[in-house]
């Protein structure tokens, strides 16, 4: 063998091995992920009911059923036959309001209350009590014993993943957005999150952005409560009577959200915004979470996703068995069908063999 033919199989033995090595060292996990993993301060199970998300902490040594609600500007203990008033440090009595339900109510502040889970404790400062308000929970939808709010979400980097159906906690300021396909970036504004989702209403001639709360204590898909668009949904003649019965108007649209094109998505136009929500156009909803699995971390302003499913253009479509209104409203269903030209642009008859040229036809968009 010549010395230059022994060079170039001395030289291919080098490039396959390490080719190999490329690729063994690519099914290993990288020290990056292992780094993130050994961060993680708790995995808990999360219970899905109604597409809302429910965590089991222990108080007082009891347990507690605690709904994830990004929605909710603070933490909220309700009372209940485990959980009664005479075991808790109560302080102050403070208003709680709660607009989705046009109702409020009072509870009391408590100093510090402990959630505790398997070795790990939030201690909350921020958590109300609330006496014999069951009427709230039900109208929840949900046999809950209180709500982690807005205060629990800023405490740590929350990771969500509806499949394998296991909530995990990082501390605030640990990077994981390297384990995610996309970031959308939320808008903090007075601690609340926000989407600016840019999309276009049937009766709209052009995309256009809108502020959205992210709250996915809401079991729905979109919201829209802009009076502007209420009216752009209703009819002069039929819009007195659904706004005197508090009814909103509901259609099956198109969206897209985190890369992947929902159908069939509930969109609901509310008839008039809850109280202490006109600075925002609407909300958004858990429907659209179900398909990711995501990460929420207000701190860096960032939501991360990434799809379950991988059918970007194919569509993911939502199973409607059950609608929810954000406050419970009635409704009527719509079709938006696209808009038709009224008039035509030329007129042919039956002594006319002419077609119709691409410049006519160009013509007659519109």
């Amino acid at each position: 063998m010549s010395k230059n033919r022994a060079y170039k199989t001395f030289g291919l033995h080098l490039a396959l091995l390490a080719m190999s090595a490329i690729f063994i060292f690519a099914l290993q996990p990288s020290s990056a992920d292992d780094e993130i993993e050994d961060l993680a301060l708790i995995r808990m199970p999360i219970d899905i009911k109604d597409n809302r998300l429910h965590v089991t902490f222990n108080v007082k040594g009891q347990p507690v059923r605690m709904l994830l609600d990004t929605g909710a500007s603070i933490s909220i203990l309700f009372e209940s036959n485990h959980l009664q008033a005479d075991s808790l440090p109560l302080d102050d009595t403070i208003d709680v309001s709660f607009p989705a339900f046009k109702t409020s109510t009072s509870g009391n502040k408590l100093p510090k209350i402990d959630f505790q889970a398997d070795g790990f404790s939030y201690a909350s400062n921020d958590t109300i009590f609330i006496r014999h308000r069951h009427d709230i929970s039900d109208a929840l939808s949900a046999n809950i014993d209180g709500i982690l709010g807005r205060d629990f979400f800023e405490a740590y980097v929350v990771e969500i993943d509806s499949v394998a159906k296991i909530m995990t906690l990082y501390p605030n300021g640990t990077k994981i957005g390297h384990l995610y396909r996309y970031r959308h970036h939320l808008f903090m504004d007075d601690g609340a999150p926000y989407l600016v989702h840019r999309s276009r209403l049937p009766w709209e001639m052009r995309k256009t952005p809108k502020k959205l709360l992210l709250d996915i204590g809401y079991p729905g898909g979109i919201v829209f409560w802009d009076k502007k668009q209420f009216e752009q949904a209703t009819s002069e003649r039929e819009r007195p009577a659904l706004l005197e019965e508090n009814k909103g108007v509901l259609y099956f649209g198109l969206v897209r959200f985190g890369r992947l094109i929902f159908r069939n998505i509930p969109i609901f136009i509310a008839p008039e915004a809850p109280q202490q929500a006109h600075d925002r156009d609407g909300i958004i909803g858990a429907t659209m979470f179900r398909p990711f699995r995501y990460a929420i971390d207000f701190n860096r302003g960032s939501l991360w996703l990434t799809p379950h499913e991988g059918n970007y253009g194919a569509g993911f479509t939502i199973a409607n068995d059950a609608i929810y209104t954000p406050g419970n409203e009635e409704f009527v269903q719509k079709d938006f069908a696209p808009k038709f030209c009224i008039s035509p642009k030329m007129t042919l008859n039956a002594s006319q063999t002419r077609i119709p040229s691409d410049e006519d036809k160009s013509r007659d968009n519109c």
